[in-house]
């Protein structure tokens, strides 16, 4: 079977796994798999942070992480108060730092802020699509949902394409040697497209407000994807796992997204807060 078909039918099934959930009229199933999804990310990403030399608190992280998610199916669901999760996030953090004190290692600072930001980085996406799932009911969330996710993918597959096909000028060859300026314009061209269509389906938002999130994704999905390079290439490792044949990790899928998320969110509550 070739390289390609491989990629295609691994890229069917990771389409299905992500958005066939939406559908489901219980959406507490989405936000337990996208939180689910967050923590095997975390854990590749704790992994890759270990080939560069710092120990990262696995436990600690993974603790942070869960109060995170915790706090944000408090929050977006309305169901419970979540103070008493802020406190434990906070003895978490203090733990962490108490623990480094015992651990042998000349990366004390890396060792603590890398325990701290991973899960915080992971949940921000991963926790933050609930935001439109479930918080902003003042659109059509499912919609909003699934355009998140297809803007970003339209960008990357564009973009992909184009820049095999006429791609010359190298976009940032330093981190991301494939990557060409021709590509990515035409990416964000096919991205906009979409945009302009998506905001003619009854109860979007209109073509402006659907074009400004669709550069956000494009934007901070680019950055995404350039950060995860940083990453590996500090690592030292081609992919962050080998979740999909032909497509590496979760992380490596997930990429875009974890920029692109809290960027639209932050998007959302400024041009259309709810």
């Amino acid at each position: 079977m070739s390289n390609l078909v491989v990629r295609t039918l691994s890229s069917i099934a990771f389409v299905v796994l992500i958005i066939g959930p939406l559908f489901l009229d219980e959406t507490r199933f989405s936000f337990l798999l996208y939180s689910t999804l967050g923590i095997l990310t975390l854990l590749e990403v704790l992994k890759m942070i270990r080939k560069t030399g710092s120990e990262p608190n696995t436990i600690g992280a993974l603790v942070i992480y869960l109060n995170l998610v915790v706090i944000g199916y408090g929050l977006f669901y309305e169901l419970f108060s979540v103070t008493s999760f802020f406190f434990i996030l906070a003895c978490t953090v203090l733990l962490i730092s108490v623990v480094e004190l015992f651990r042998i290692g000349s990366r004390p600072f890396e060792n603590v802020s890398t325990s701290i930001f991973a899960p915080i980085f992971t949940a921000s996406s991963f926790v933050g699509i609930t935001y439109f799932l479930v918080y902003r009911d003042d659109l059509p969330s499912i919609l909003i949902t699934i355009s998140l996710f297809a803007l970003i993918w339209i960008n990357d597959s564009g973009a992909y394409l184009i820049g095999r096909s006429i791609g010359r000028t190298k976009l940032f060859e330093r981190l991301s040697p494939n990557k060409t300026w021709e590509g990515s314009l035409g990416g964000m061209t096919c991205a906009f497209l979409a945009a302009i269509g998506l905001s003619y389906i009854d109860g979007m938002p209109g073509i402006p407000q659907m074009l400004g999130f669709a550069f956000t994704c494009i934007l901070f999905g680019a950055l995404g994807d350039l950060f995860e390079s940083r990453l590996k290439r500090a690592a030292g490792v081609k992919d962050s796992g080998k979740f999909l044949p032909g497509h590496g990790g979760f992380f490596d899928r997930f990429d875009a997204m974890m920029f692109a998320i809290p960027a639209s969110i932050l998007y959302f509550e400024a041009i259309l807060p709810k």
